[in-house]
């Protein structure tokens, strides 16, 4: 018995190396030496976020500069421009100076995953607004997760949509593609005073806040139709796929009975719970908790939070990790909902402590929404004191018949 406890230790030592080694430069001292002030996270970002600001006219700042306690804040959105409006600066409507300006500010805000996540989604929503835009050929080329790949009119997805009543639904043509992604500033970013920004769009939202030389970057909302191109030159491509793969490696590790307290029900769930606007959602913890796992599963659930905190830049990521330390990493609890047997099935899972919620949803065929939040520190919170109400339109509505229509795709495709 005290052998087998030997070895559990070591491969928990392990576990705890390969942490650290993941996020070893951190802005915190190391063995006496300190990152210098410029080369910080918060340094770098403020500084990209004066240039790109220099680069703007005065209209243009105008229109992306808010205060940081401005309720825009919260209001953002997944879904695509034409069913909501965005606040901010329009990507699609800047120079290509600016455009480089903003990328950089975006490169300083988060890691080399994070960013090529970040403009890999972007890339696929270009892909996806082309393929509406060519039914239906383009439809059926990167099959975008359920929906009809008939005739669809390059308005969208939205043709035909009806309330409970039967009514139409009166909604814009929506707009997909790398230009119809928002950016707005809350406060001139400053050493000396708190700010932060937002960027978002189509199944892209990302908060960063800078308070005393931190960094938050939750919540953060990533998501990706189609999650893997299908043909041409790019098949195989996919910003997302590490995400679903973590979380499936850890369901997969799990003995008959720790799956058992981990599955919470085999139906569907067609989206993350805590969305834009539903942060408040969930009632509590559920599923099999850490301090249940063998050291090995601790290691998966671990690659799995990695997985979504190094999108963020090395100091917010360490800080982001120190939180959940602090907490313990045996206070995490994992749960899964809909199949369990197949990475590409249509699942749900969650990981979720005191300082990290992380949710992934299949939507459909090759399309999945995830989310990442600090349930204390969204938006730096926690930081400044203040707490942020999140704006979302209801569209309950046209999100029953855009459901009914993946289903009834899906009952298609398996015929």
């Amino acid at each position: 018995m005290r052998k087998i406890q030997t070895v559990q230790q070591r491969v928990i030592r392990l576990v705890q190396y390969m942490t650290i080694c993941l996020f070893s430069i951190s802005v915190s001292a190391q063995n006496g030496v300190e990152v210098p002030e410029e080369f910080r996270n918060a340094s770098r970002m403020t500084e990209k976020a004066n240039l790109f600001l220099a680069s703007l006219s005065i209209d243009e700042r105008s229109e992306v500069l808010r205060p940081i306690d401005s309720i825009e804040r919260g209001n953002w959105s997944n879904l695509p421009n034409g069913i909501v409006e965005r606040n901010g600066l329009r990507l699609g409507n800047l120079s290509e100076t600016q455009r480089i300006a903003m990328h950089d500010l975006l490169r300083a805000s988060l890691s080399s995953q994070g960013y090529l996540k970040v403009t890999g989604i972007m890339h696929m929503d270009e892909v996806l607004g082309e393929s509406l835009s060519n039914p239906p050929e383009g439809l059926m080329g990167i099959d975008v997760g359920g929906f009809d790949p008939g005739p669809v009119e390059a308005a969208g997805l939205t043709a035909g949509l009806t309330d409970d009543d039967g009514q139409a639904l009166d909604i814009p043509p929506l707009q997909f593609g790398t230009g119809n992604y928002w950016v707005s500033i809350f406060n001139m970013p400053s050493q000396d005073q708190e700010w932060g920004w937002l960027i978002g769009g189509h199944h892209l939202a990302v908060s960063f806040t800078v308070s005393e030389g931190r960094v938050a970057f939750t919540p953060l909302f990533l998501g990706s139709q189609p999650l893997m191109l299908r043909r041409g030159v790019e098949a195989g491509w996919s910003p997302l796929y590490h995400e679903s793969q973590r979380g499936f490696d850890l369901m997969q590790s799990l003995n008959s009975s720790q799956r058992e307290i981990a599955l919470q029900s085999e139906e569907r769930v067609y989206d993350v719970i805590v969305g834009p606007g539903r942060r408040d959602s969930l009632g509590g913890f559920e599923g099999l908790k850490a301090s249940q796992m063998s050291p090995e599963q601790k290691l998966l659930l671990r690659l799995v939070v990695l997985e979504y905190v190094g999108n963020a830049d090395y100091s917010s990521a360490q800080m982001q990790i120190e939180a959940i330390e602090e907490t313990g990493w045996d206070e995490l609890w994992f749960s899964w909902r809909g199949p369990v047997n197949d990475q590409d099935d249509l699942f749900y899972y969650r990981v979720h402590g005191q300082r990290i919620l992380i949710e992934l949803a299949w939507e459909a065929r090759n399309h999945i929404h995830a989310i990442v939040r600090d349930p204390i520190n969204d938006y730096g919170e926690d930081w400044l004191g203040r707490h942020y109400i999140e704006d979302h339109p209801d569209i309950s509505a046209l999100m029953e018949q855009i459901r009914a229509q993946i289903k009834e795709g899906e009952a298609g495709l398996a015929q």
